[in-house]
């Protein structure tokens, strides 16, 4: 018996190393997050297919960044996510907001506002799209190790300049 639990675990294990989350994305392929919102991650970006969901978010990540957007239905003006937000970033996860946030707009027209972050273990931005007429806020998260963030910040604001919404029927 004890020779077959080490067998069923050990080969439990070895799946698991096996079977990763991360699924390689092709370079220029288009994304779906969901709610007719799509962005175009950049080369060499991993799928995280354990975080992310069909038609609400889409992790990537390369090395240490993490590279998150999620859409929700939203009944209300910009101001109520963006607040919950950072009191998430500031009093649920010890992180300090550089600043104020400020306005961005997309390539595609998509316009919002954006703050940096940063603390001990992880540094990074936050963007927020909200489209009141559709009930939407997309919300997009860029974070890495604090010594990475800024290297790799480019290639976070190229992607969010990817965004767009589409039209709609």
């Amino acid at each position: 018996i004890l020779a077959l639990i080490v067998l069923f675990v050990g080969g439990l294990t070895a799946w698991n190393r096996s079977v990763t989350g991360a699924r390689p994305i092709p370079a220029g392929l288009e994304l779906e997050v969901g709610r007719g919102v799509y962005y175009r991650p950049a080369d060499d970006w991993k799928l995280d297919t354990a975080r992310s969901r069909t038609g609400s978010a889409s992790a990537i990540f390369h090395g240490a960044n993490r590279f998150t957007i999620r859409v929700q239905e939203w009944r209300g003006g910009p101001e109520g996510p963006l607040l919950r937000q950072r009191a998430r970033f500031e009093r649920g996860q010890r992180l300090a907001i550089e600043g104020e946030p400020e306005p961005f707009k997309t390539s595609g027209g998509l316009q919002g506002m954006s703050f940096g972050y940063f603390g001990p273990t992880q540094a990074g931005r936050y963007w927020q799209v909200t489209d009141v007429s559709r009930q939407l806020v997309i919300q997009v998260d860029f974070h890495s190790v604090p010594e990475g963030a800024d290297e790799s910040l480019d290639e976070a604001e190229d992607m969010v300049d990817t965004l767009r919404l589409e039209p709609r029927p």
